[in-house]
């Protein structure tokens, strides 16, 4: 195990009925003012938007919005935001939602405390010296971007979907009251489960032999979403299923599992679903379910010991030799995600076979990355192609 620090600032205010306590909060930090970032009707009918809103006019705390933050957040709508802070009488910004309204968020609060464009965070983000207090409300599970310090936010213009982070950016308090996610669509429970799925899998699965100890927290977190959520397909109302989900989610990507680890995770899968996500307008969610196996397939034969840990802590996979525990591992996995309906190829999004060169050149940027083994531009498009 490494020599590590590891400092999560946010305070999370959980469970049923806590937007509430926002208000003294933001009284006792002196904010008068607070821009609202939300996305569209699921915000209303989770009956999130009423509560902060009603909180917010009971404390005395003015208040602007901007909303229709879309999956996959464009940068647009962040220079919306700023615009709006600029303009005057803001002293916070509060996100109402989920990874997406956070992320934005997020881009918002750091944008509105710089003189230049905001996108010239994200192509250096060494420019991000402060940003605006963040008090968020969470109405959807997946990114963990309501207790971490990153924000994930789209160019179309560019061709890029990449991330800044920076210790400015954790929101100062962030409530998660799981009752709003009982009203959330099927296919977003599961999207969300997979992110949240994905990001454990991302440290797990990066070859690092000293990290045992958290190894065995994120696989225990793997099986309680591998429990969860085809539970909540049937009973999406479940209050206490919701709970562990929304808790899980918050734990996946908070920091705590790359502790001691020589590098954070790896996160290809991530960069090449971000591809997905941005070309073709994929939920992140559904890009992670077909990339992941994908590169799994292709690391397995060189790389088989963090595949076979993973075979035998998480489906109880014992019989064979490593290499054949982790085939079985990553087709159990595969089969996991086919059977909460998430997608596992590119087919399945419309995508055409002469799109996987594209792709390919999106992610690989002409670079190489990667952690349990480096990519070079070839083997992220055959990574592709075995998506296909």
């Amino acid at each position: 195990m490494q020599n590590f620090t590891w400092h999560n600032p946010t305070e999370l205010i959980f469970g049923k009925d806590t937007v509430k306590d926002l208000a003294p909060r933001l009284k006792a930090d002196n904010i008068h003012g607070v821009l609202l970032v939300f996305g569209g009707k699921g915000t209303f009918k989770s009956g999130a938007y009423s509560q902060v809103t009603d909180m917010l006019n009971k404390a005395g705390i003015n208040f602007s919005e901007v909303n229709d933050i879309k999956s996959n957040p464009r940068i647009d709508k962040v220079r919306e935001g700023v615009s709006r802070v600029k303009a005057g009488g803001i002293d916070a910004i509060l996100p109402v939602g989920g990874g997406s309204v956070f992320d934005s968020a997020k881009a918002i609060a750091a944008g509105s405390c710089y003189e230049g464009d905001v996108w010239d965070l994200f192509e250096d983000k060494s420019k991000i010296s402060k940003a605006l207090p963040i008090y968020g409300v969470l109405t959807a599970s997946a990114s963990s971007s309501e207790v971490n310090n990153i924000a994930v936010v789209s160019n179309p213009e560019k061709g890029l979907k990449i991330s800044i982070n920076s210790p400015v950016l954790y929101p100062k308090i962030s409530v998660i009251d799981p009752s709003f996610q009982v009203t959330l669509p099927e296919k977003q429970t599961v999207y969300g489960g997979v992110d949240i799925i994905a990001h454990i899998l991302e440290r797990v699965l990066d070859g690092d032999e000293g990290s045992e100890l958290v190894d065995e927290l994120g696989y225990s977190l793997i099986r309680t979403m591998m429990r969860v959520i085809p539970d909540l397909i049937e009973d999406p109302k479940n209050y206490d299923l919701r709970c562990e989900y929304a808790l899980a989610g918050a734990m996946a990507h908070c920091g705590f599992l790359s502790m001691g680890r020589t590098a954070r995770g790896d996160f290809s899968s991530h960069r090449m679903g971000h591809s997905i996500s941005l070309l073709f307008g994929a939920a992140h969610g559904a890009s992670l379910s077909i990339i992941m196996p994908a590169w799994a397939r292709y690391l397995y034969e060189d790389n088989p010991v963090p595949f076979a840990r993973l075979g035998e802590a998480v489906f109880d996979i014992y019989d064979g030799s490593d290499e054949d525990k982790a085939l079985d591992a990553i087709e159990a996995l595969e089969d996991f995600f086919k059977d909460i309906n998430a997608p596992t190829t590119l087919r399945e999004l419309g995508i055409k076979e002469e799109d996987v060169q594209k792709l390919a050149d999106n992610a690989s940027r002409g670079e190489s990355f990667g952690v349990l083994s480096k990519l070079e531009p070839e083997d992220v498009l055959e990574i592709f192609k075995l998506a296909y």
